[in-house]
């Protein structure tokens, strides 16, 4: 299924969406999450959505760029609370919107109901000639310290994970939840994905780079605000047990997520913010 006929089925759902365009560079987010499900440059879709994503009330959107917060992966303490928070099925509000001669933004925010997340959240998203870039900024409203986790969980389309490598993770130290967090180091100067890979590098490093020898493309993936880097593909096993996934589907993207987890966390204290930022540079 192609994104044109995957975003039609977004919008025979139920679910409100809101768009931003500036020049040659469209995107488009659900309310729901704040989640942004296309992001259009130079008439080519640089994000990647399952076909078998569902866009259902209440239910995880698989693909494009859900927002993991205010913790991830499962909850420290109560596993009954859903995987990656509450905001990427959360109502999000459209705070502004606005136009100006080199770039177009909008923003959106959250009010945690949560008594053990006293949060507000502002979702920024950003479209000049040759990026976008998202930002995520908490404020903690509460008279306690906060440890907050959080990561803009971004799916890029590849032509097949034999072709496509990351660069710029040279060195770094990384927990593998694969084998039960073990830490290593990352030796290779080309990072395939071709295993099945669930990595958090622990990498403040300004920018990686995405080339993909299929395409010809090369994308440039910078951050701000984040002490580390997932890096993420289900593999054929765990993408069969999947019903939003589906084995047939895994070899198509890889994901490469600004974040701050395990021991990157964030301790946020009363009334301080904490700002979080990723951007996609489409070189070609």
């Amino acid at each position: 299924m192609n994104n044109s006929a995957i975003m039609d089925r977004l919008s025979a759902s139920a679910l409100e969406t809101v768009e931003l365009s500036f020049g040659d560079s469209h995107a488009r987010l659900t309310l729901q999450g704040a989640h942004l499900v296309s992001y259009i440059h130079k008439g080519v879709e640089r994000l990647w959505m399952s076909p078998k994503t569902n866009f259902e009330i209440g239910q995880p959107i698989r693909g494009g760029v859900p927002i993991c917060w205010p913790w991830f992966g499962p909850h420290s303490n109560d596993a009954s609370r859903p995987a990656h928070g509450f905001a990427r099925t959360a109502n999000w509000t459209l705070k502004s919107k606005q136009q100006e001669s080199n770039s177009a933004q909008l923003t959106l925010s959250l009010e945690s109901k949560d008594p053990d997340y006293p949060l507000t959240v502002d979702f920024r998203v950003e479209l000049s000639d040759a990026s976008l870039t998202m930002t995520l900024i908490t404020r903690n409203c509460g008279d306690q310290k906060i440890t907050l986790n959080e990561a803009l969980h971004t799916y890029l389309p590849i032509s097949d994970l034999s072709k496509a490598f990351i660069e710029g993770l040279t060195d770094c130290r990384f927990a593998d939840k694969l084998a039960d967090y073990k830490e290593s180091i990352e030796l290779r100067q080309q990072v395939y994905l071709t295993e099945p890979t669930d990595r958090v590098y622990y990498d403040q490093s300004a920018e990686l780079r995405l080339t993909d020898s299929g395409s010809g493309s090369l994308l440039k993936i910078g951050k701000h605000g984040s002490g580390a880097t997932v890096v993420w593909n289900a593999g054929a096993d765990i993408a069969s047990t999947m019903l939003d996934l589906g084995a047939d589907n895994y070899r198509s993207y890889l994901c490469i997520e600004a974040a701050n987890a395990l021991q990157a966390s964030v301790e946020l204290e009363p009334g301080a913010t904490h700002t979080l930022s990723q951007s996609l540079t489409c070189v070609n």
